[in-house]
């Protein structure tokens, strides 16, 4: 037997103490990550419905002017596939104080969840 030799090497002590650290840590960057990714998709959906409101709104004011095409008053729900995905899309046609003006509101909805919507669109357009 050897006395005051000292044995090299870390005591079970610290290999604990450093194992708490690591799982502290490793449990915040994976919080973390989760995070970054739930708002990636999060900001990718809203893009998606953006450009769906928006486009919805051009084709309207891509059709010929006149009577024929003026959009009435009233809602109208229709369903669109974009991003190989279906998104429900919700125009709301309203009078202006002008009569040769309509207010049109475009809500963009995920087809899963009808409750929240992802996008919101206002713009007006002109009889002739």
């Amino acid at each position: 037997m050897l006395i005051g030799r000292k044995s090299k090497g870390f005591t079970l002590v610290e290999i604990m103490i450093a194992m708490a650290i690591f799982a502290i840590v490793s449990t915040t960057v994976l919080k973390n990550a989760t995070q970054s990714i739930s708002q990636t998709r999060m900001i990718k959906e809203r893009t998606i419905a953006q450009w769906i409101a928006e486009n919805q709104l051009q084709e309207l004011r891509m059709l010929p002017r006149g009577d024929e095409h003026f959009p009435s008053v009233g809602i109208d729900r229709s369903s669109v596939t974009m991003a190989n995905r279906e998104w429900q899309v919700e125009m709301d046609v309203s009078n202006t104080g002008n009569e040769l003006m309509r207010r049109i509101e475009v809500v963009v909805f995920d087809d899963a969840d009808l409750d929240v919507p992802l996008a919101q669109l206002t713009g007006f357009l002109g009889r002739y």
